[in-house]
């Protein structure tokens, strides 16, 4: 089940790649969109109603609620939609979230899904493998590596060139068609009887048990290991900022001090309007890649500004002013490492640590809007903006 969840959060985490702009892209959006001409570049697109007749020699990104792709993609493929159908091929990795997810072309890569329905329809070749979070799954196509998921219910018909592992709520049914080369490990509410034949390898059965007390050690467990994967996390955007923005932190640490309630205010406006923004433009269609990429900054935000109140508490425990640059670098990097520590420590004590988080993250968005403010004026008195 650890590999099952790493899975499902590393599957989860592509998806939210869904938002990423790349460097060479061209967007375009309608209420029904058609797409009849090839692509030669990195595609997003956006509507109502959404239908690729055309190759597209690049990534495509597509938002909207009825998406049909006939065309081939020659690179990634990323969705998010009401309805979706893709029959053309794809080059690379497949990642669709909705609310029914159909495949019939076939995919040189992965394919990763979450959504209410999932259909790999028969004739569909998936190359890699399939890693989904469903309400259900129909698979009659061929995957060529693995089956990895967590499902309400399941029924496999088609052909895994590997192993199995599924994480089943209510119905998990193996036809007697079906061929799974490799092994098959499921977890459910009870033994559904798999037939021996359509499994080549070992079949495991694990019973969900619902034991309160594992449960819960099991959830703070998981919570634990989040947290300190995150600060392991921020301690190398740390290390990265202080080798090379170490200027830029010493800057947000000064427009803290000269007014704190100030800075706390300018974080919540910003939070405030970036999110009402984004929602406005996600509204509009034409404004709905800008507001994806808007929701991604204000994301990457939300996870810097802990930095940057870290380097604030920090400033309280060393002198800011440099003599060896080397020297001040290290002392920097530890000094925040410390301070960054306790702030996870404290900000994790039920109720009070919350909202003292809340409070502390606006201080940390704000201190990042006026460092970048404050370069911006200064790029503009030199006219270089």
């Amino acid at each position: 089940m650890k590999k099952l969840i790493s899975m499902l959060a590393i599957s989860l985490l592509a998806m939210g790649l869904l938002a990423m702009p790349v460097n060479a892209a061209t967007f375009k959006s309608a209420e029904t969109l058609i797409v009849d001409q090839p692509i030669n570049d990195d595609y997003y697109i956006a509507g109502g109603e959404v239908i690729v007749d055309a190759d597209v020699n690049g990534d495509l990104f597509v938002a909207g609620g009825n998406i049909t792709i006939n065309g081939n993609v020659l690179g990634d493929l990323m969705i998010a939609g009401g309805q979706v159908t893709v029959k053309g091929n794809v080059g690379d990795d497949i990642r669709m979230i909705g609310g029914q997810l159909s495949i019939y072309g076939s995919t040189k890569g992965d394919v990763l899904t979450s959504g209410g329905q999932l259909n790999i329809e028969k004739g569909a070749i998936i190359g890699g493998s399939l890693v989904t979070g469903s309400g259900s799954a129909v698979i009659d196509g061929e995957i060529q590596k693995d089956i990895l998921g967590a499902v309400g219910s399941m029924r496999l018909n088609g052909k895994v060139g590997r192993n199995v592992e599924v994480a089943v709520d209510k119905i998990f049914m193996v036809s007697e068609k079906a061929v799974v080369t490799g092994n098959l490990k499921y977890t459910a509410l009870q033994d559904m009887k798999v037939p021996k034949q359509a499994v080549k390898g070992k079949i495991e059965f694990n019973k969900v048990d619902f034991n309160k007390e594992e449960a819960a050690e099991g959830i703070a467990g998981a919570y634990v290991g989040y947290k300190a994967a995150s600060y392991l996390a921020a301690l190398f955007i740390v290390l990265l900022l202080t080798i090379f923005c170490s200027n830029m932190l010493v800057k947000s640490v000064e427009q803290v001090k000269k007014n704190v309630l100030k800075t706390f205010g300018i974080g919540l406006v910003t939070m405030i309007l970036g999110f009402v923004g984004s929602l406005i433009l996600m509204v509009t269609l034409i404004g709905i890649p800008v507001g994806l990429m808007l929701l991604v900054l204000l994301f990457m935000a939300t996870y810097l500004s802990k930095i940057f109140v870290a380097t604030w508490l920090a400033s309280y425990l060393m002198d800011f002013k440099k003599t060896n640059a080397k020297r001040f670098r290290l002392k920097l990097f530890f000094a925040i490492a410390g301070a960054l520590l306790a702030y996870y420590i404290v900000c994790a004590i039920p109720v009070l640590g919350w909202m003292l988080n809340a409070i502390l993250f606006m201080i940390g968005i704000g201190s990042m809007v006026m460092v970048k403010k404050e370069g911006f004026m200064i790029l503009r008195s030199k006219k270089m903006v």
